[in-house]
C-alpha cells in the first residue's frame, strides 16, 4: 500500500488527500492481508459481521493484553 501511495504521488503532507484505489487493486491488497494474516496466525480468515465500534471495542482489548500492567 505505502509502495502504491508514493507511486500515486501520495507522501502524507499537509492538505494531499489520499488517490483513490481501483476496486481491483483493492481486492488485491485484501486477498494479500488475509494471505499473510493466515501464515501468521494459523487458521483460515474468517470475518465478523462486526460494527464499528465492536471493531473498535476488539482491538482496544487485545491491545490493553499487550501493554506492561
Amino acid at each position: 500500500v505505502r509502495e502504491w501511495l508514493i507511486e500515486n504521488g501520495f507522501m502524507g503532507k499537509p492538505g494531499q488527500t489520499v488517490p483513490p484505489m481501483s476496486a481491483e487493486w483493492i481486492q488485491i491488497i485484501r486477498d494479500r492481508y488475509i494471505e499473510l494474516y493466515e501464515k501468521l496466525i494459523g487458521k483460515p480468515f474468517d470475518p465478523q459481521p462486526w460494527t464499528n465500534a465492536q471493531t473498535m471495542e476488539a482491538v482496544t482489548a487485545a491491545l490493553q493484553q499487550l501493554l506492561p500492567r
